[in-house]
């Protein structure tokens, strides 16, 4: 089969990548304080609530990116944060991982809106999700959450056996930390994993990967795996508490997190929604980048009503 295309296929083609291009490069980067911890953002200019990003576990706001562009183009002021212990910002100090997040999430709303602003919303993916999910409640800082697969409604069972195996691996592991693997293999084989299971785009899983310097590194996001997911495991959301309206999103074709979690949350908070992605994985920011900006839309658009 033969494609021709017209010259007007290829101006449209041409201004579609001009435009493209000029998204991203809006994108500033810069590093802030944000309460103790210094840390990452990446943000775009626009008008309307402050949209704040946060990344799911062992990611960083790079994840973001593709969708920081494309709400730059309609208009919409974003911001991606690296959370403590990740990407480029400082480690997390506490025992209580999730409260420390709870505390992050509202120092870093001090520190990036505006005086006038509006109360932002929170969007967020997998462990950022429920972070976000956690900042749901009566306050006023926060006018909706929109939670992209969010962690602490439920894994896919085979995740389950995973996080058993891996604790029965401990000690081997424990042995193979003290390897001095080169940093460039590491890298390769953790953003081999982030290609091969939750995102396409060798650019992604490349800054993924980017942020592991070494064993390290792969054993300190090792240890605060396991505490997060028991932090998950023993509830960590109060859906009596969500005031706020919440949309989920979540990619027909996850590998991590079960929809079916989400009956739970639907039932429990009133004016919730679910937004199925045919398709979509885990990281519907990624590969489905204009359906989210496009629920995005929606939730602003209410909330401008």
């Amino acid at each position: 089969m033969s494609i021709t295309l017209s010259s007007v296929d290829g101006v449209n083609m041409f201004l579609a990548l001009r435009s493209a291009v000029a998204a991203s490069a809006r994108i500033v980067e810069s590093r802030i304080t944000v309460g103790d911890c210094r840390t990452r953002i990446l943000e775009v200019p626009g008008s309307g609530p402050l949209v704040l990003l946060l990344h799911g576990f062992a990611d960083s706001a790079d994840t973001w990116r593709e969708l920081l562009a494309e709400l730059a183009r309609r208009g919409h002021r974003a911001v991606a944060i690296d959370l403590p212990g990740f990407g480029r910002a400082s480690a997390v100090g506490r025992v209580d991982l999730l409260a420390e997040y709870d505390e992050f999430v509202t120092a870093a709303l001090v520190s990036l809106r505006r005086a006038d602003d509006a109360p932002a919303v929170l969007v967020g993916n997998s462990m950022g999700a429920t972070v976000a999910l956690r900042a749901a409640g009566d306050r006023p800082d926060v006018a909706a959450v929109v939670a992209l697969a969010p962690a602490g409604l439920g894994f896919h069972p085979v995740l389950h056996k995973a996080s058993n195996a891996l604790d029965t691996l401990v000690p081997v592991l424990r042995v193979a930390y003290h390897v001095p693997y080169p940093a460039i293999g590491v890298r390769v084989a953790v953003a081999g994993y982030y290609r091969a299971r939750l995102a396409p785009g060798l650019r992604n899983a490349w800054r993924f990967g980017s942020h592991f310097h070494g064993m390290a590194d792969f054993r300190r996001v090792g240890a605060l795996g396991r505490r997060l997911m028991a932090e998950v495991q023993a509830g960590c959301l109060d859906f009596g508490a969500m005031s706020a309206p919440v949309t989920l999103i979540w990619g027909s074709a996850d590998p991590v997190c079960d929809v079916a979690g989400a009956s739970t949350l639907l039932d429990a908070v009133p004016g919730s929604r679910l937004v199925m992605l045919h398709g979509s994985g885990h990281l519907p920011q990624i590969d489905a980048t204009v359906a989210v900006a496009d629920v995005l839309d929606g939730v602003v658009e209410q909330l401008a009503d």
